[in-house]
Formats: structure tokens, C-alpha cells, sequence
């Protein structure tokens, strides 16, 4: 699973839209929905307000444990 996927994921458990999720970073909607096709890459200060929005780790949001290291 790519971080985009995961974030997809994250945000539909969530039942947020992605201009939901958008307001709450302080970006466009379309940063989200690049992020979710994995065309862009969230930076490292966006990957922790996700992981604390989501309440997961960073591990987790990044699929560290979906694949063998």
C-alpha cells in the first residue's frame, strides 16, 4: 500500500471529504487529492499533522509495516 492509498484510506474511515481534510491542514484540496494518486508526496511537517488528525503513528501512515525492510 503507498502513502496515498493509505491516506485515502484514512480519510474515508474518517468520513472526512478531501476539502474537509484540506481546511484542517491550512491547504488546497488539491494538495490532498495528489497526495491520495501518490504524484506528490506529503513533506514531513504535513505527515505529522496527518498521523495526529488520524491518530495513527507515522509508521503506520506511511505503511512501514505493510512491506519486508
Amino acid at each position: 500500500m503507498t502513502i496515498g492509498e493509505k491516506l485515502k484510506q484514512l480519510r474515508q474511515e474518517k468520513k472526512y471529504s478531501q476539502g474537509e481534510l484540506a481546511l484542517k491542514l491550512d491547504v488546497h484540496r488539491n494538495h490532498v487529492s495528489l497526495w491520495e494518486t501518490d504524484k506528490y508526496e506529503p513533506s514531513i511537517s504535513y505527515c505529522i499533522a496527518l498521523a495526529d488528525i488520524f491518530g495513527v503513528t507515522l509508521d503506520e501512515l506511511c505503511c512501514r509495516g505493510d512491506r519486508d525492510v
